[in-house]
C-alpha cells in the first residue's frame, strides 16, 4: 500500500508539473529561494576558512562576546517571559482592572524601531536623564548589562504575552470550577490548573523571546556601551576595521544558537496542542481571580505600562527640547534638522514598499506551490521559513558577500535592501498565506478543476480573491518591519541610499539627540499611518461581496 501511495504521488507530481505555468512558477520560486536565501547563507558559512573557525576558542574578544550574549539572553528572556506571563494572565481574566488598556499598551513596543527603547531610556534614565538626574538628582550610568537587560525586557515581553495569552485563553473555566468542587483552594487552583496548563505556552514564549534577544542589534548597539555582543561585534568589525572575514565569522557563530532555538521552537509548537478537551456544552464564566494573584499581576502590568509609555514620551519630548539635560525650553529646531534628512525617510518608504510587495507575492506563490503535489515541496517549505532563524546581521553580511560582484552586483543599489528585507520577512508572508489556504475548502478547487481550471489559473481565478487578507497581512508586517529595520540596513546602505533608521543611528552616535528624536517621531507617525491604512484595507478585504 505504501508503494502504491508513492507511485500515485509521483503520478500526481508529474501531472501538476505538466502545466507550463505551474512548472515555470515552481522553477522561479525554487530559483529565488536558492539565490536569495540559500546562497547568502552558504556564502557566510564558507567565507571563513577552517583555520579561522579553529581560532575562535583563542580569541578573547569573541569568547567574551559569546559569553555576554549568553548572559544577556538568559537574563532578558527570564524577565521578559515573567512580565509577559503577568500581562497574559491579567488580560485573560475578566475581573482584572484595566485589562484592555494593558493589552493595548503591551503591543506598542512591537511597532517601535528596534533601537527606540534604548534611545528613549538614555534620555530618561541616563546621566543627563530627565527622571534620574533632573527629577531624582541621581548620577546613573545606564550603559552596559543592566541597561541592556531593562531595555530588552521592555522591548520583547509583548512577544511572550502574545504566545502565553493564546494558551491561557484556551483553558476552559470548567476545569477551575471542577478543581474548586474537589476542595482545592484558590492558590492551588491557580498553581495546579491555570499556570500548569500554561507551561507549554511559557516554554514556547521563552524560545521565541530568546531568539529575539540573542539577535537584537538595535538596542544593543545603542545601550550596551563597551560590552561586546555577537550581534554588534559583526558591525564593529566591518564598519571600524573593514574586516569582512571577521564579520562573517562572528555572524556564523551567532547563527548556530539562533537556528537551534528556532528549530526547537518549531518542534515544540508543532508537537504541542494548547487546548483542553472538556466535552460539549456551554462555556462557563471564569471564576473570580485569586486576589493576591490578581493584584500582583495588576501591579506588574501597571509598572511596566508606565515604562512602555515613557518610551514614547522620552522620544517625543526629546524632539521638542532645545538642549537635552541643559536647556529644557521648547523648540522646533530639531524638526528643521530632521527635515534635512527627510530624504532618508522617503528612501525607507520606497524600500519598505518594495520589500512588502515582494514578501506578500512570494509568500502567496510559495504557499500555493507547497500545497501542490510538486517535487521537493518540503525543501521549498524549509527554505521559505529558514530566514526566520537567521539574525538580521547574518542576512546583512550574507547579502554583502553574495552580491558584491558580477554577474549580480547589487551592493550600492536600493535593490539589495529591498531583496534582503523581503526575503528576511518571507516566513511571515508565507505562513500567513499557508494558514489561510488551510481554511479554504478543497471542494472549491475541485469545482474549478471540473470547469477546466488548471495550475496557475487556479491560483489566479480561485485562490487569489480568497487570499486578499493574507496578502494584506504579509505586506503590512513586512512593510512595518522593513521601514523600522536597522540590523540589515547598517550593512547594506550606500551614500546615495541612506534609510531613516541608519540616519537616526548615526545621529545618536554623534550626540545629535534632538534631531534623532524628531526623525524617530516622524518614523513612528509613518508606521502608525501605515498600520491604519492596512487595517482599513483588511476590513474591506473581509467585507462580504453583495450578491444579485
Amino acid at each position: 500500500m505504501g508503494r502504491l501511495g508513492v507511485v500515485a504521488a509521483g503520478v500526481e507530481a508529474r501531472r501538476q508539473l505538466a502545466d507550463p505555468g505551474l512548472a515555470l512558477a515552481f522553477v522561479g520560486g525554487a530559483a529565488a529561494l536558492g539565490l536569495f536565501v540559500l546562497y547568502p547563507t552558504v556564502r557566510v558559512l564558507l567565507y571563513p576558512t577552517l583555520h579561522d573557525y579553529l581560532t575562535i576558542p583563542h580569541s578573547v574578544r569573541w569568547i567574551q562576546a559569546a559569553r555576554n550574549s549568553l548572559v544577556s539572553t538568559v537574563l532578558s528572556t527570564s524577565t521578559a517571559v515573567l512580565v509577559g506571563l503577568a500581562f497574559a494572565f491579567a488580560t485573560s481574566r475578566p475581573d482584572v482592572p484595566g485589562r484592555r488598556f494593558f493589552r493595548t499598551v503591551a503591543l506598542l513596543p512591537l511597532f517601535a524601531p528596534p533601537f527606540m527603547v534604548a534611545f528613549s531610556y538614555i534620555l530618561l534614565f541616563g546621566r543627563q536623564g530627565l527622571v534620574t538626574r533632573h527629577l531624582l538628582g541621581l548620577d546613573v550610568n545606564i550603559f552596559g548589562l543592566h541597561g541592556l537587560w531593562l531595555v530588552q525586557t521592555v522591548a520583547f515581553f509583548p512577544l511572550a504575552m502574545l504566545v502565553i495569552a493564546g494558551v491561557l485563553e484556551s483553558v476552559s473555566p470548567s476545569l477551575e470550577h471542577a478543581a474548586r468542587n474537589l476542595g482545592a483552594d484558590e492558590w492551588q487552583v491557580a498553581r495546579t490548573v491555570t499556570l500548569a496548563l500554561a507551561r507549554p505556552g511559557i516554554a514556547g514564549a521563552a524560545l521565541v523571546v530568546a531568539i529575539s534577544v540573542l539577535a537584537d542589534f538595535g538596542n544593543a548597539v545603542v545601550i550596551a556601551g563597551g560590552w561586546p555582543l555577537l550581534a554588534t561585534e559583526a558591525w564593529f568589525r566591518l564598519e571600524g576595521m573593514a574586516d569582512l572575514r571577521g564579520a562573517s565569522l562572528v555572524v556564523a557563530m551567532l547563527v548556530v544558537p539562533t537556528t537551534g532555538l528556532f528549530l526547537l521552537e518549531r518542534y515544540w509548537v508543532g508537537r504541542r496542542r494548547y487546548t483542553t478537551i472538556t466535552g460539549r456544552g456551554g462555556r462557563l464564566e471564569r471564576p473570580p481571580t485569586y486576589p493576591p494573584l490578581k493584584w500582583a499581576a495588576f501591579c506588574v502590568c501597571a509598572l511596566t505600562s508606565v515604562l512602555v509609555l515613557l518610551v514614547y514620551l522620552g522620544v517625543v519630548a526629546g524632539a521638542f527640547t532645545a538642549v537635552w539635560g541643559r536647556d529644557w525650553s521648547l523648540t522646533l529646531d530639531h524638526w528643521h534638522l530632521a527635515s534635512d534628512r527627510v530624504g532618508s525617510l522617503w528612501a525607507s518608504l520606497r524600500v519598505a514598499a518594495g520589500a512588502g510587495l515582494v514578501t506578500a507575492v512570494a509568500g502567496i506563490l510559495l504557499a500555493f506551490l507547497t500545497s501542490r503535489a510538486v517535487p521537493l515541496r518540503r525543501a521549498l517549505d524549509f527554505l521559505a521559513v529558514l530566514p526566520g532563524a537567521l539574525p538580521g546581521v547574518f542576512v546583512g553580511v550574507g547579502f554583502v558577500l553574495a552580491f558584491n560582484r558580477p554577474p549580480l552586483e547589487l551592493v550600492g543599489t536600493p535593490w539589495i535592501l529591498v531583496l534582503a528585507l523581503a526575503f528576511w520577512h518571507l516566513p511571515l508572508g508565507y505562513q500567513a498565506a499557508v494558514a489561510q489556504l488551510q481554511q479554504i475548502d478543497r471542494s472549491i478547487e475541485e469545482a474549478a478543476s471540473n470547469l477546466g481550471a488548471r495550475g496557475l489559473h487556479l491560483l489566479r481565478d480561485v485562490y487569489l480573491p480568497l487570499l486578499t487578507r493574507a496578502f494584506v497581512e504579509g505586506f503590512t508586517v513586512s512593510f512595518v518591519r522593513a521601514v523600522t529595520n536597522v540590523s540589515i540596513a547598517v550593512f547594506l546602505v550606500s551614500p546615495g541610499n541612506v534609510v531613516a533608521t541608519f540616519a537616526i543611528l548615526n545621529m545618536i552616535g554623534n550626540g545629535i539627540w534632538g534631531g534623532a528624536a524628531a526623525l524617530t517621531t516622524m518614523l513612528l507617525l509613518v508606521t502608525f499611518a501605515a498600520l491604519a491604512v492596512a487595517r482599513l484595507a483588511a476590513g474591506r478585504a473581509l467585507r462580504p461581496v453583495p450578491v444579485g
